[in-house]
């Protein structure tokens, strides 16, 4: 195990680990309070009902486009992929909340480039990127900050699109990026849905794997990133 490695571990391990802990705390206790008063029977009128007697797509499709425009206007992606899988259960709930937060991602990153001049005075002062080393290892960069449980994520798809940061890289480093986060909140939530102990235990294994894979690959880009020669303030 290298130094670079235990080094980013010690910075900033303890903090990610703590931070998602507590989310998925709090998503658990919102799920169970949800079961304890019915919360899902509440929902059967709006379009993402999973009524059985409506077209099986209805439901997921309305979720997705509902969660799109939720993560837009800044709801976290994590509580979006937490309550599909609440919805529709482990897999079906995984392509809805992934679905969500890729659309959301094209929506903000396109919307940023038109409005390129009031969004950089929006996100100003918010965020401390290293544009050089974003633009020139744009995939895993994103792909990187997508693993961690940090950051906004709708302040990063700003950034990106306000910057100019190569749209098809970006898109699909957040794609792939996005896929641990959302497989961990979707565990938890299809766990709390049928009552599975063994969910949320694997829920809580992925996560901490996640934030290792994610500090891992930060450490081999740790000396790339000191050498940018250009850290900008947006």
């Amino acid at each position: 195990m290298s130094n670079r490695f235990l080094t980013v571990l010690r910075q900033s391990g303890g903090k990610f680990l703590v931070r998602g802990g507590l989310v998925i705390g709090l998503l658990i206790a919102i799920g169970y309070f949800a079961n304890s008063i019915d919360f899902e029977e509440t929902f059967k009128a709006l379009p993402f009902s999973n009524d059985p007697d409506a077209p099986w797509y209805r439901g997921v499709v309305g979720y997705s486009l509902l969660g799109a425009l939720a993560i837009c206007v800044s709801c976290p992606r994590q509580v979006v992929s937490f309550f599909a899988a609440y919805f529709f259960g482990l897999w079906t709930g995984l392509a809805a909340a992934l679905f969500a937060a890729i659309t959301a991602c094209i929506i903000t990153y396109f919307g940023a480039r038109i409005f390129q001049e009031r969004v950089r005075g929006f996100i100003r002062g918010k965020l401390d990127i290293a544009v050089t080393f974003w633009r020139d290892n744009t995939f895993f960069a994103t792909m990187i900050w997508r693993f961690m449980p940090a950051g906004s994520n709708l302040l990063t798809n700003l950034a990106a699109g306000a910057l100019g940061i190569p749209a098809v890289s970006f898109i699909l480093g957040s794609a792939i990026g996005y896929v641990p986060q959302t497989m961990i909140f979707v565990f938890v939530g299809s766990g709390v849905r049928v009552e599975s102990g063994t969910q949320l235990l694997v829920s809580g294994i992925l996560f901490v794997l996640s934030v290792i894979l994610g500090l891992f690959l930060l450490a081999r880009y740790r000396k790339k990133l000191k050498q940018s020669d250009q850290t900008s303030s947006v």
